[in-house]
């Protein structure tokens, strides 16, 4: 029976995985790169991961600098374990990779590779051991990053509180991790578009706002970032003239923050407050997002489920009543019990 519950729960955390990937996983964290005596820190790498099934992926590094700057390579078919409390297992394991540089082939050579990813917490941590070409050392390359989620939705954009307007489809990305102890999060606005503004036709520019952390009174994860020396581009173009078009500082005695909030592990919403600039208006936009927590999960938030003979398993495949709050498996379908 044991052995049964074991197998569902890797499905589920296979499903999982899979119900979060559209095309490969990113994460972005700091790593480090050893070479012999030499250290380098580099405080945001991005990695690419791609299940190719329940038992390989594909892991994408970036470049590194060591005694030369490494270019990014990806390690095919890295072997994998589902294990239990979400934890995705690499096995230390040896590998091999290639890549061009002008024009020349190199051979990676990979002594070891291992690491673990941890959907509790979002985490990515490898540690990747290989020489490169013939350089005489091996290199030490160790990574901790945490999962970028893109959330795609239409937005509403307010100008001075009384002109509002629309655009279909924007994706922000969010990045949800531990500092020392305390959750946080970064989310990356995106640039977008809005036609036929008083102001013409604008382009705004994409820029970060990093170390959120839940705010109890605003319900969500909030930052006011008006000090935090952010800019970003903004053009208007209006009868075909070009009127705007330049980086601009956000007020720094005006409203500029953002509140992210969240239903389970889906985005709710997300509303940016900010003004540019001498502009005489503030702008606010705000994206509404999913409302289920997991892809695929149905959710009762003001009902129970109906009470049936039919077991009821929560993800770590034990039984449970209808007292239960949470994810709960019946005749193979999953819920949201509130």
């Amino acid at each position: 029976m044991k052995r049964i519950f074991t197998l569902l729960f890797a499905v589920l955390t296979a499903t999982t995985i899979m119900a979060q990937m559209h095309g490969p996983m990113k994460f972005v964290g700091a790593s480090n790169m050893k070479v012999s005596t030499m250290s380098n820190d580099n405080p945001s790498d991005t990695i690419l991961f791609a299940m190719n099934g329940m038992e390989s992926g594909n892991i994408t590094l970036p470049a590194m600098k060591g005694m030369q700057t490494i270019p990014s390579f990806t390690i095919s078919g890295a072997k994998f374990t589902l294990g239990e409390n979400h934890v995705v297992t690499f096995a230390d394991q040896t590998f091999s990779a290639k890549v061009t540089v002008d024009g020349a082939e190199k051979n990676i050579t990979g002594t070891s590779l291992s690491g673990t990813y941890n959907m509790a917490d979002n985490s990515l941590m490898l540690t990747v051991v290989f020489q490169y070409g013939k350089m005489p050392f091996p290199m030490t390359y160790t990574v901790k990053g945490y999962y970028v989620k893109a959330v795609s939705n239409p937005i509403t954009v307010t100008v001075g509180g009384q002109f509002t307007y629309n655009n279909d489809n924007v994706t922000y990305e969010l990045r949800r991790y531990k500092d020392g102890g305390t959750d946080k999060l970064d989310v990356t606005v995106p640039s977008y578009s809005l036609a036929n503004t008083v102001m013409g036709d604008l382009t705004l520019g994409t820029y970060t706002v990093k170390g959120l952390v839940y705010d109890e009174a605003q319900g969500g994860y909030y930052r006011d970032y008006k000090n935090d020396g952010l800019s970003f581009h903004f053009k208007a173009v209006k009868n075909g003239a070009t009127a705007m078009d330049k980086d601009y500082e956000f007020a720094k005695e005006k409203a500029n923050n953002i509140l992210v909030k969240y239903e389970g592990s889906n985005v709710s919403s997300i509303v940016n407050t900010f003004q540019m600039g001498a502009m005489p208006f503030g702008i606010v936009s705000v994206f509404s997002g999913a409302t289920t927590s997991i892809n695929d999960i149905t959710t009762t938030p003001h009902q129970h489920i109906t009470t049936t003979p039919a077991a009821q398993y929560n993800l770590a495949g034990q039984r449970v009543d209808n007292n239960y709050k949470g994810i709960v498996i019946v005749n193979g379908k999953k819920y949201l019990r509130k």
